[in-house]
């Protein structure tokens, strides 16, 4: 435990929560439950606030059962080794520049004829926008969530549908290919397109789930994309 990152319980690398649990893996298991009936329920109730304000209250819905400061931004640096940058960080916002830098990336995403678009143009402007808003990671927890459920959000509000479970189902594909995408002049789209295109789809989700060759098809799809062995590690505080 690092004694700075004010987010963590004293002598422990559990986050302070509202359920008073106090084993980080107990932790992680209730989260992910509570996360996934919360996304459960927006699909149901929808959510169009395409903007830095949205996204807030959009991690607050999602984790707000949770954390006292879902919705918030951070009020520190962190990093995250990453294994397929030999334990190195993607360059996150700094604390102070989280608002700015967010507020920026919104703005080029709705300067966006996206209703023009065709399906592949709709994927690879996703592919290309969205992990912007991933990079300046503006919570202390809980951003690829939320930016994944935010694509959800957006891809379907503007008449498309989403295979969330894809996306969660390749949790460790989804997460390396966010990295890839955050390298400035060297970054890499071609793997988070890949998935998108085959999440994004012109055709209800439900209606590729009733035969065995749909079944077989969906299968084949969600393989395509298992990481194994993946497990996330966690945030680390680094000084401001």
């Amino acid at each position: 435990m690092n004694k700075y990152d004010i987010y963590l319980q004293e002598n422990s690398n559990t986050l302070k929560n509202k359920l008073g649990i106090t084993n980080e893996k107990d932790l992680d298991v209730a989260e992910s439950m509570m996360v996934r009936t919360r996304m459960t329920l927006l699909y149901n109730s929808g959510f169009s606030d395409f903007s830095a304000k949205g996204f807030c209250e959009l991690h607050k819905i999602l984790f707000g059962d949770v954390y006292d400061w879902a919705g918030k931004y951070r009020e520190i640096n962190v990093r995250k080794s990453e294994p397929i940058l030999v334990g190195k960080s993607v360059w996150y916002s700094n604390w102070d520049a989280i608002d700015k830098d967010l507020n920026n990336c919104w703005n080029k995403i709705n300067k966006v004829d996206w209703h023009s678009l065709n399906h592949k143009e709709f994927a690879e402007n996703i592919a290309h926008l969205f992990p912007t808003i991933w990079q300046v990671h503006p919570f202390r927890e809980g951003n690829t969530r939320t930016t994944v459920m935010m694509i959800a959000l957006f891809v379907e509000h503007y008449g498309y549908y989403f295979d969330y479970e894809l996306m969660a189902n390749s949790a460790g594909y989804v997460r390396n290919a966010f990295v890839l995408c955050c390298f400035d002049d060297n970054s890499e789209f071609e793997h988070l397109e890949k998935i998108l295109f085959d999440a994004i789809s012109e055709e209800p989700i439900e209606d590729y789930v009733d035969s065995e060759n749909v079944i077989e098809t969906k299968n084949s799809k969600y393989e395509k994309y298992y990481t194994k062995d993946y497990t996330p590690t966690p945030h680390e505080y680094i000084e401001k």
